[in-house]
């Protein structure tokens, strides 16, 4: 998908670019494009564009309005001792925003790609706790949001019309979501569920839901909280914890048998471990998360925790193993 299909989506026609403008050369040209095609607003009432000047001359320049979200975003990580698998500008190769969602999410590009047309898109909530990796450019993922959103959410409306109407809804989701999240009786799954949900970008679900069943076809029967959470998460990071795509994509592990035998079945990887489950007692769900060290040299078994247990405990602040 390209700026186009999202401005036919949208129902607007799309301006040329002019000619010798010199789009793509410092960011994406398609999000240039879309930034010039769109007037300013709120996109299916989840998304809103970064960036109003294109083409754009340097990052320095693109990020300087973000600058204090990204700082927001180091402190965040290093209070909880926390890396992600990729660094933040202006660090080499560094994520940078380019939007936001309506639940002030934060979009930014993975700039790992030498072509600034390959770079793909990530997405981290308001708490900066989950981090979802996805393989798609800012117009396949302003595309998937149009079509993903609900037939009574407005395409695109101003800041105004939006604020009258949609924000409402917006701010009932947020009160449901707090509602829900302030049950102390709360289950893993469905807090970590509820969490995701909450980050309001519609077409990401149907992604993950398609990862997860070509992972089924390769690995047969899973842990239920596993395919219960995967359901809604693409991969990406979980509190600090990589947490491989459910199945083999372009650019990012997946879950894989990391040993000869077959006995430890790998989902992600924090601080150079690798993180899994030992697969030779019983069905999936007797399965319990084990960990390898960096060197191999040794494989433990937490055995009270689960593959939502374990995120759970990790999202509450306790990195400890033991």
């Amino acid at each position: 998908m390209n700026h186009l299909d999202v401005v036919r989506l949208l129902g607007l026609d799309a301006p040329a670019p002019p000619e010798g403008a010199g789009y793509g050369r410092v960011v994406p040209e398609d999000f240039e494009l879309l930034v010039q095609a769109l007037p300013q607003g709120v996109i299916a009432a989840s998304v809103l564009l970064g960036g109003s000047d294109v083409p754009v001359r340097s990052l320095e320049d693109f990020t300087r309005d973000t600058a204090l979200r990204i700082a927001d975003m180091e402190d965040a990580l290093e209070s909880r001792e926390q890396e992600l698998w990729l660094p933040l500008y202006p660090r080499p190769h560094g994520m940078v925003p380019w939007g936001r969602t309506a639940n002030d999410g934060v979009l930014l590009w993975d700039t790992t790609a030498a072509d600034t047309a390959d770079w793909t898109t990530v997405l981290t909530d308001t708490d900066f706790q989950f981090w979802l990796d996805l393989p798609f450019s800012a117009s396949e993922f302003v595309a998937r949001a149009v079509m993903g959103s609900a037939e009574e959410t407005p395409a695109l409306e101003t800041y105004q019309e939006y604020e009258s109407g949609s924000f409402w809804k917006v701010a009932d989701d947020k009160r449901a979501t707090a509602m829900t999240l302030a049950n102390r009786d709360i289950g893993a799954v469905e807090e970590i569920v509820t969490r995701l949900r909450s980050i309001g970008a519609p077409g990401v679900r149907g992604h993950a839901q398609e990862l997860l069943d070509r992972a089924g076809e390769r690995f047969g029967a899973l842990p239920e909280d596993y395919r219960a959470v995967m359901r809604e998460f693409p991969g990406g990071a979980v509190a600090g914890v990589r947490v491989f795509r459910a199945s083999a994509a372009p650019g990012a592990p997946a879950l894989r048998r990391l040993d000869d035998n077959g006995l430890f079945l790998q989902w992600g990887e924090a601080g150079g471990r690798a993180f899994g489950w030992l697969t030779a007692k019983g069905g999936p769900e007797e399965w319990r998360v084990a960990y390898a060290e960096p060197d191999g040299s040794a494989l433990t078994c937490l055995e009270d925790q689960t593959f939502a247990t374990f995120l759970r405990r990790r999202l509450r602040g306790d990195n400890a193993l033991f």
